[in-house]
């Protein structure tokens, strides 16, 4: 019996954490990468940098729940600060506590430069090996994108968006550092520049390209469900197993009135009705019960329940005695 309602307690409570996990899906943008093929001297960080930008107004979008995919190193060293002690055990983050992913934001540039002059990142020296200052008549640049269920690796959406302009260029020889770069919306002389502004373009085009995307339910989602389905039908098996569980009359302290042993833990609540069962021992020649049948006499009313027992009113004629037994079948 206990068994019984312990396991309820486990199941009840997962299916509840789960069901309350349900609302906007998850969604992580991962670096973008560079055709090196055709961009010349692509470095991460403009991939990193363009996955700031994305984050930014995929955010705005209210559409997903963004996660953070940019800082993940500096977010386990804040976990690690804790587990290292240098953080106080009340203040600490600890491990687990991380959102889980429903999809990835994926992309891949392949243009981004100077059209006309096929220089692409021509000023873009690695390790600073150059201020060449170029500055181009036409930038363009032209991302494809893709969203990837993250569960199951299914590409639920694709696109291309394009972004041209014309005017300065952008000295992207002084403006990317060699780890991390400059490439975003926080910088004011790339937003300024026609290749910023031709970036801005292509960005704002896959926003208006994902707003429009009917998303299916994420396979995280629905292998969620379906094990939140099999916790609830264990619940449910269970509920019915405690409730077909019969219960001893423990006393009868005045007419009409009894206290048996079944309560709330095994699925009872105030207004239940239980049949009430007579209990007729069967002896053998020696005096001994080798049989006991149960009498149906009548109803019980639960009045007042408790975890283990409650107590309950019976407006029959049978003159009830403690260990007659009652159930809800």
């Amino acid at each position: 019996m206990k068994r019984l309602f312990c396991a309820m307690v486990v199941v009840m409570g997962l299916a509840s954490a789960w069901a309350q996990d349900a609302g906007q899906p998850t969604l992580f943008v991962a670096p973008l990468n560079g055709d090196e093929n055709v961009i010349e001297f692509w470095q991460p960080a403009l991939g990193v940098g363009l996955a700031e930008m994305l984050i930014t107004e995929l955010g705005k979008t209210g559409k997903f729940q963004v996660l953070e995919s940019t800082a993940i190193e500096e977010l386990k060293d804040e976990i690690a600060m804790g587990e290292e002690g240098w953080v106080a055990d009340d203040e600490k983050v600890a491990k687990g506590g991380w959102a889980g992913a429903d999809f990835m934001f994926r992309g891949k540039v392949t243009r981004f430069g100077s059209k006309e002059q096929g220089l692409g990142l021509g000023g873009f020296a690695p390790k600073g090996l150059g201020n060449l200052g170029l500055k181009i008549n036409k930038a363009d640049v032209r991302v494809d994108w893709r969203i990837v269920d993250v569960a199951n690796r299914k590409v639920v959406a694709t696109g291309q968006a394009v972004g041209a302009e014309n005017g300065l260029g952008f000295d992207i020889g002084l403006a990317i550092s060699e780890r991390g770069g400059h490439i975003g919306f926080d910088n004011q002389e790339f937003m300024d520049s026609a290749l910023g502004k031709a970036t801005v373009k292509a960005v704002n085009g896959i926003i208006a390209e994902v707003q429009g995307v009917q998303l299916p339910v994420s396979g995280r989602q629905q292998q969620r469900a379906k094990a939140a389905a099999t916790q609830q039908a264990a619940v449910a098996t269970v509920q019915a197993a405690l409730r077909a569980t019969s219960g001893k009359v423990l006393a009868v302290p005045a007419k009409g009135v009894l206290v048996v042993a079944l309560g709330s833990r095994h699925g009872f609540k105030n207004g239940d009705t239980l049949k009430l069962y007579e209990t007729v021992d069967l002896k053998d020649e020696n005096g001994q019960v080798v049989f006991t049948e149960e009498k149906l006499v009548g109803e019980v009313t639960l009045d007042a329940v408790q975890e283990e027992r409650s107590k309950a009113s019976y407006a029959g004629e049978a003159a009830v005695k403690a260990g007659w037994v009652v159930k809800a079948e």
